[in-house]
């Protein structure tokens, strides 16, 4: 007698719940998935307790008639798969959410559940009763247009499965995020959703978009200006059908945990590591460590060139061209940073700000240069005769500086010999500032504040801004930016050393050096074998001069020997990460301190340098640069308005 025997009906629509029915969370989600699939415009979902008790999803959808309602029932049954020879072609581009036929059968063997639907031809609806997998009764009934399906006693013959469920907190979160989910990918569809008759969620269908869903879900109280994703060009006209869009929120603001980065794919929630890498790689620079990015991110592909059959419950995907992917959404979210930059440049400095190419961007002479100049390091700590103090105009809020203790000034001298490539990074200066463009009158200097950070007074239209500004931070990306360009360019300026520094290497680190001397040299430090483990330093990087020799080497080695930019980020990438950190390295020490008081000329030409950056709104680390306070918000706090 044979032991293999054939599993019944039942008991295999219960295993397949297994794997589709994880939590009420899973029931929420089939049943969603069924009503957009439908072409619902409106989808009402009530809950009672945590799910168990009662899951109800009402839709306005086609609707099914009679003998599509009990066929629903039975395992593997589908209206968006057909019965053809070009099936496995439709398996291959799936378009429709749901395909595999599994979810109503699953769900209504572990539940007592009710089907009322009525298509736009028929004049009376279909009802059918089903206690865990049975059908009890099926009748005609006087409904609307669409299904209603509800779900009681969930897991009520698999007491076991019960157990395994979490606080209802919890579960009402994983309900809620599917809800959103879906009304993020669904922005024009009306959702409501209510627990224990309470309205927690109501998304009205009528004129919504994506900002406005976004804005409702995750800042209620949020930025009025979110960052929306550019696409660098579009899909049909590059070939591959690959299109990104979506919005970010500002990486400087503070918010919700629940509030975190949605991914999309044609109109699928997914979980995909390798898109939510693109997005923190496109925001490098700009997002602090530890911290993530929030907002939606949506992915439109061929639909034969993404697999979501991996799983029964379609959250995990595979794509035909991963790297493909990868590269538009890292572009996508630089360009709608760089536009976010503009935007927060526009706000702060006025809207005929016009970007222009400072010193350190221009066309740069490759040839040696006779000067020697101070570097940033003595400029700034060193004491000078001082000066009459420059008036700022009065208006309206503002006020004078305090006393002025230094006056800066860059003149060469030649009594030394400097091998550059370059004008060295200088900081601002009263004899560097360009009097054809002083600060616009719609940034007015107010003070400083700690010797750290600046105080202005902006306008933007008929609302007046306090401006916060980081003045160690946006000087250190200011700096940042132009040792980049210098760098791709090759033209990083050297410091000769007057006497040269002799230094034995680890014989590690002697092999490090050997392996990247010139990505090193293209740094601006120069150094020598002198045989054995001894090697002479002869010039060092000028914007970093006023540092040991030996501390400037070992930093750099240590940077290139670090176990943090393994393999497995790929060459590329590593390399990519390594030289941002080296740069932003040597810009953080040669940026001016906190705790540093500016005269007037040096914050005139800092916010010169600022209004002319192509970034600065936040240091390399991700720290924020400026913040900003509405005149609005100054006066409610002291209960003006």
């Amino acid at each position: 007698m044979s032991r293999i025997k054939i599993l019944s009906e039942h008991l295999a629509n219960q295993i397949a719940a297994g794997e589709v029915v994880e939590r009420p969370a899973s029931v929420v989600k089939e049943l969603l998935e069924n009503s957009i699939d439908a072409g619902a415009c409106q989808v009402q979902i009530e809950i009672a307790g945590n799910g168990t008790q009662l899951i109800k999803v009402i839709d306005d959808g086609m609707g099914m008639d009679a003998d599509d309602a009990l066929l629903c029932l039975e395992r593997h049954a589908t209206s968006k798969l057909g019965q053809s020879p070009d099936d496995s072609n439709k398996l291959a581009a799936i378009r429709s959410l749901g395909f595999r036929g599994e979810a109503i059968p699953s769900i209504a063997s572990i539940a007592k559940m009710s089907i009322t639907s009525r298509t736009g031809n028929d004049p009376l609806g279909t009802r059918i009763d089903v206690r865990y997998g049975k059908i009890l009764k099926v009748h005609e009934i006087g409904c609307n247009k669409g299904t209603v399906i509800e779900i009681k006693d969930l897991f009520g013959n698999l007491p076991a499965r019960k157990k395994f469920l979490k606080s209802s907190r919890t579960e009402l979160f994983h309900i809620e995020e599917i809800i959103k989910n879906y009304s993020l990918a669904c922005y024009e569809l009306g959702i409501s959703y209510t627990v224990n008759k309470k309205t927690v969620l109501d998304c009205t269908a009528a004129g919504s978009t994506m900002e406005d869903r976004v804005k409702m879900l995750y800042a209620k109280n949020g930025p009025a200006d979110l960052i929306p994703l550019q696409a660098p060009d579009n899909g049909a006209i590059a070939g591959d059908g690959i299109i990104v869009k979506g919005v970010l929120l500002p990486p400087e603001h503070s918010f919700a945990a629940s509030a975190k980065l949605r991914l999309f794919v044609n109109g699928r929630a997914v979980k995909d590591r390798m898109m939510a890498h693109a997005v923190t790689e496109g925001l490098a620079g700009y997002l602090m460590k530890g911290c993530t990015a929030a907002g939606v991110v949506f992915v439109t592909v061929p639909y034969e060139k993404v697999d979501v059959n991996v799983h029964p419950t379609k959250q995990e995907i595979r794509f035909q061209q991963p790297n493909r992917i990868h590269e538009k959404i890292v572009a996508a979210v630089r360009l709608g940073m760089d536009k976010y930059q503009q935007s927060a440049k526009e706000k702060i400095f006025g809207h005929n700000v016009k970007t222009k190419n400072t010193k350190a961007e221009q066309s740069l002479p490759k040839e040696k240069t006779k000067s020697r100049v101070k570097n940033i390091y003595e400029l700034l700590n060193s004491p000078s005769e001082k000066t009459p103090a420059k008036k700022f105009p009065k208006g309206k809020g503002s006020r004078p500086f305090a006393s002025l203790r230094k006056n800066i000034s860059f003149s060469p001298n030649e009594a030394g010999e400097t091998i550059a490539t370059a004008e060295p990074l200088a900081p601002f200066s009263q004899t560097s500032v360009d009097k054809e463009t002083p600060v616009p009158e719609s940034l007015n200097p107010i003070g400083q504040f700690l010797d750290l950070y600046l105080l202005c007074e902006a306008r933007s239209g008929d609302e007046s801004y306090l401006v916060v500004i980081d003045q160690h931070a946006v000087h250190e990306r200011i700096l940042f930016e132009n040792l980049k360009k210098q760098f791709a360019s090759r033209q990083m300026t050297s410091q000769s050393l007057l006497f040269p520094k002799m230094l034995e290497l680890a014989p590690e680190y002697a092999a490090v050096l050997e392996k990247n001397r010139e990505q090193i040299q293209q740094l601006g430090l120069v150094v020598e074998d002198f045989g054995g483990d001894n090697h002479i330093i002869k010039a060092v990087p000028a914007i970093i001069s006023h540092l040991a020799p030996e501390e400037i080497l070992t930093g750099i080695l240590m940077e290139y020997s670090g176990s943090e930019y393994g393999q497995e980020k790929g060459r590329k990438h590593a390399d990519a990460a390594r030289l941002d950190d080296i740069l932003s390295s040597m810009a953080c020490k040669a940026a001016v301190k906190a705790g540093h008081s500016l005269n007037e000329m040096e914050i005139e030409q800092l916010l010169k340098l600022m209004r002319e950056s192509k970034a600065f709104t936040h240091c390399p680390h991700g720290r924020p640069v400026v913040r900003m306070f509405s005149g609005t918000d100054i006066k409610k706090w002291f209960h003006r308005t």
